[in-house]
């Protein structure tokens, strides 16, 4: 293997996916059947092979018999759980936040992810939406948002490569969903992630049942919102060591102001394969269909305008009726549509009692339309810097031109393998060593469709073109990126196992290069990031409830591909976006200092935290020919300081309360340079200011209730203030949000196990408020620059909030 690491990248990819297919084969065809059944028979001694949140083998059980592999839903059911499956117990020298499905099934069944990780400690979240059919989310973590962290499912990167978006709610239902775990400020060293500046945030899917069965469930409420999940579990096929599960789901809502309907199709599936002492092997695969009439975003004065006449923010919001010629933003033109396949193998092999191998191809698909609504003047319309004609005899003209729907078009697929080695090289020390491989294709068009005196215009096709044959797309450009990332940790345990000692590197380079099919544009751009990241951790049980660690990591995120690398044009011949291939990595050294306590009663969490950035890119929207698009805003560097705090309890007569909260105090480094009213360079003055959605203080408190047939949930959020300009001259107000939960499980009737009824309302108090910064502004204010020149004043946006939803959900079990 050392000869093909110093081979090209190429030879080094053919090898590791040629070794991992036969090591993979080998094991399916030569020993599994055998091993199965035998570790069945051991499977009352699963717990000598328990792994820690990490990954990694615990060192009393390194040299013990290897047992089968155990189902991870069964695992976090079997334990016990604090504030209701909100926190678990953490042995890992870093921070690290959990969602169990044991609180998962407790939420709205038809919520996001990310609506589910909302009451994490730290965690910033916005929605437009009570039902997770929007893209109108944000989520932030210590004042970095969802760009700056790394997404991982089932062993693979989730991310949108293009954007960086994890857009989490094409990854797996939340039937499915076994847990989520949150790291703040860092990421796993073995995981595939390219983005976690910020921190991480890892899903695992639940294993197929071992017996067969299903789950059903439907749901109903507010809005028109509707969704039905089916799940079959085929439990163990014969002697094969195979099972499986497959799930359907479809999810529909109307927005809950202005036009539209938003609906969501998902399909999930898990192959398995027990493989005895020898591992397991599984394959996870999803596919979404997602449609979402998006909402307008306003701003500070449009909000504050509705809420003191009441209209329902009706007049800030798309144009629910089209006139020719006089509507601007007819709601029909920004309907976003987006398909996604995710499919990842997950193998893990004991090659020997001290040595064992983990493996993952993964492959990812996705297909989507952001458009927006704009006006073409037959007379006065440029592809890039060249002006064209078209021929307008057969469009229908209005007297702002021609209606058109700007299409931003965009196909991308991501192929890879991610594989390391954990070796047990004594009993005290424990050796992980590793590669991930990655190649992302990704071709954009940012098309326009004429529109007709009704609004109605097809997607993807009859594209306007000039008369000599030329599309007309000031947007029409291929990207694509290769990274290679190696990865080694060492852990030594010392004082009996008390004292752990890890340090490790993760060497990552990262190749992006495209074509520009936009006259006028640099045809070709490529950059090359080649950057180290070490980091080294201690972990010390004081007693066998108390524990401190240090943890000192440092990360990287490159610049946000679709927002950096192009050169775009408007319509009338203008730059949109200057391509600026040489914008270097955003890079993150960090320090945690925490202290844990955990008994058989209480739980508790406190973690002190520093972190300084470099190059730090700020995502925010802008628009394109009318369509909105990802913008990426550098700002040199930042200080964040602050400290975290989490508490739980077990069930106490069969209340469970949980509690966290956040300080942070997140300071830009430098001055923003902006251009000044007379087009010249000036700067802002920014240093020492605020960074924008960093919110000083968080807090989340909630108590889950089960006794006997009855169980609930009740929740309250509340999140501080939080500037949306640069000059920290405009802000966000703070809000505060209660969700609520309630159910019945009845007795067995017939098939069908303990059938359950419960009732959720989401923002139970109909607050209404502003949830996310959209669009950050740069000031609110005319500004003088440090150079002495004027800098306009400019605006920021915001989403709304979204209002009081109730939603009944009945299923059971068979």
């Amino acid at each position: 293997m050392v000869d093909t690491v110093v081979l090209s990248r190429s030879g080094l990819r053919r090898a590791l996916i040629a070794s991992c297919s036969m090591m993979s084969l080998v094991a399916l065809d030569v020993r599994a059947a055998a091993a199965t059944d035998a570790a069945r028979r051991n499977a009352a001694t699963a717990h000598l092979g328990q792994k820690s949140s990490l990954g990694h083998r615990t060192p009393a059980a390194r040299h013990a018999v290897l047992p089968v592999a155990k189902d991870e839903t069964v695992q976090v059911t079997g334990a016990r759980t604090f504030g209701g499956g909100r926190m678990a117990r953490e042995t890992a020298a870093e921070t690290i936040s959990s969602l169990s499905h044991v609180a998962i099934a407790q939420r709205t069944a038809i919520a996001s992810p990310l609506q589910l990780a909302a009451s994490m400690p730290g965690v910033n979240f916005g929605t437009s939406d009570a039902y997770g059919l929007s893209i109108r989310n944000f989520i932030s973590v210590r004042g970095l948002d969802q760009t700056e962290m790394g997404w991982v499912v089932e062993g693979m990167p989730g991310t949108d490569q293009a954007y960086y978006y994890p857009y989490i709610e094409t990854w797996a239902d939340n039937e499915n969903i076994a847990d989520m775990k949150l790291l703040p400020g860092t990421s796993r060293l073995e995981d595939p992630v390219q983005s976690a500046s910020g921190g991480e945030m890892i899903m695992s899917v639940r294993s197929p049942a071992d017996k067969i069965g299903g789950h059903l469930d439907y749901s109903a409420g507010s809005y028109r919102g509707q969704r039905v999940f089916a799940r079959f579990d085929s439990g163990y096929l014969g002697n094969s060591g195979l099972k499986f599960f497959g799930s359907y789901s479809y999810a529909a809502a109307d927005n809950f102001v202005g036009s539209g309907r938003n609906n969501r199709t998902h399909v999930d599936f898990k192959l398995q394969k027990d493989l005895g002492r020898m591992g397991k092997s599984s394959l996870f695969v999803s596919y979404t269909d997602w449609n979402n009439a998006r909402l307008n975003f306003y701003s500070l004065s449009q909000w504050e305008s509705a809420n003191r006449i009441d209209n329902n923010f009706s007049a800030g919001n798309y144009a629910g009726t089209y006139t020719p010629g006089v509507t601007t933003n007819y709601w029909r033109a920004y309907d976003y549509r987006r398909k996604n396949v995710l499919i990842s193998w997950q193998n893990e092999l004991h090659l020997t009692d001290r040595m064992t191998l983990h493996v993952t191809p993964y492959f990812h698909w996705t297909d989507l339309n952001s458009p927006g609504q704009t006006f073409v003047n037959p007379d006065n319309i440029w592809v890039g810097n060249q002006k064209v004609q078209i021929d307008a005899s057969n469009l229908y003209l209005t007297s702002k031109g021609v209606a058109a729907m700007s299409n931003v078009a965009q196909s991308q697929f991501a192929t890879g393998v991610n594989a390391y080695l954990n070796y047990d090289i004594t009993r005290t020390n424990h050796l992980t060593f590793g590669y991930w491989y990655d190649h992302w294709n990704m071709s954009q068009i940012n098309g326009l469709t004429p529109m007709d005196q009704y609004g109605n215009a097809p997607y993807n096709s009859n594209y306007l073109h000039s008369t000599s044959g030329e599309l007309i797309a000031n947007n029409n450009f291929q990207e694509s990126s290769q990274i290679n990332q190696f990865y080694i940790s060492d852990t030594q345990s010392l004082l009996n196992d008390r004292l752990k000692l890890t340090a490790g590197f993760k060497y990552m380079m990262d190749y992006i290069s495209g074509t520009n099919m936009v006259p006028g544009a640099p045809y070709h751009f490529s950059s090359t990031i080649a950057q180290p990241m070490p980091r080294v951790s201690a972990a010390y049980d004081i007693t066998k409830n108390l524990q401190v660690y240090l943890n000192g990591m440092t990360n990287t995120r490159p610049p946000v591909p679709i927002s950096t690398y192009p050169t775009t044009y408007g319509l009338t011949g203008s730059i949109s976006q200057s391509g600026a291939p040489n914008t270097k990595p955003e890079y993150s050294i960090g320090e945690e200092l925490g202290f844990r306590y955990h008994d058989n009663i209480f739980s508790a969490n406190v973690a002190f935290f520093n972190m300084n950035l470099t190059n730090h890119q700020v995502v925010t929207l802008r628009s394109i020919n009318g369509a909105p698009v990802s913008e990426a805003v550098s700002l040199g560097g930042e200080t964040i300081r602050g400290v975290t705090a989490e508490v739980a309890t077990r069930s106490w007569w069969g209340f469970a309360p949980y509690v966290n909260a956040q300080y942070l105090n997140a300071r830009m480094d430098n001055n923003l340079g902006v251009m000044d009213t007379s087009s010249r360079l000036d700067y802002l003055p920014t240093s020492g200011k605020t960074m924008v959605m960093s919110p000083k203080f968080m807090a989340s408190v909630g108590v889950h209730y089960n006794y006997r047939n009855f169980f609930g949930n009740l929740d309250f959020h509340w999140v501080d203030s939080q500037y949306s300009t640069f000059m920290n001259d405009q802000s966000m107000p703070a809000y505060k949000t209660v969700d609520l939960g309630i159910g019945y499980r009845f007795k067995k009737v017939f098939a069908f196990q303990s059938p359950t009824i419960r009732l959720n309302f989401t923002n139970l108090t109909n607050v209404k408020y502003l949830s996310s910064v959209a669009v950050v502004g740069n000031n609110a204010i005319k500004t003088r620059g440090v150079n002495g020149g004027s800098i306009a004043a400019g605006s920021a946006s915001y989403y709304l909030g979204a209002p009081l939803a109730v939603m009944m959900t009945v299923g059971t079990d068979f």
